[in-house]
């Protein structure tokens, strides 16, 4: 049943609806990526809050028209220190990212393809300068333990 229903999704997704995103997103969903479910939109203007890795500073992560790029956000300056994001190579997306791209891409569907390629690559942290894996550091923090896979 649910095999069915992530075809019927795909084969809507094929279609190009004009509500791509949220098939999209349910595409992911019945795949078992919840929390890309969740996240996903059209990366018009998506932004995400994650943890260093390395210090724990909370790093707000920009993907869309207002840029690339990883900061420290102020309440009162917006996002300050900002360090361009490092998108990873097509040929070196791991999956499920790797499978998300061939989707959008297969769909012409290029913001969302290009914004994955962002969303698994690498960040700066403004604090400490250390870089680390966006999709990792996003998926430790939004993925329920249960439904973590090796």
């Amino acid at each position: 049943m649910l095999s069915r229903l992530r075809d019927l999704a795909d084969q809507q997704l094929r279609s190009r609806p004009a509500e791509y995103d949220r098939v999209f997103g349910d595409l992911l969903a019945l795949a078992g990526q919840y929390h890309w479910s969740a996240a996903l939109e059209n990366f018009a203007d998506d932004f995400y809050t994650v943890a260093c890795p390395h210090c724990g500073a909370e790093v707000t992560i920009a993907i869309g028209d207002y840029g690339f790029y990883s900061a420290i956000r102020d309440w009162d300056r917006g996002d300050v220190e900002r360090r361009e994001l490092l998108p990873t190579q097509v040929e070196e997306l791991p999956d499920p990212g790797r499978w998300m791209h061939a989707t959008a891409v297969r769909d012409r569907q290029q913001r969302i393809a290009e914004g994955i390629r962002y969303l698994f690559g690498r960040a700066e942290c403004p604090t400490c300068a250390s870089v680390f894996s966006v999709a990792d550091a996003y998926t430790s923090a939004n993925l329920p333990p249960a439904l973590e896979t090796a």
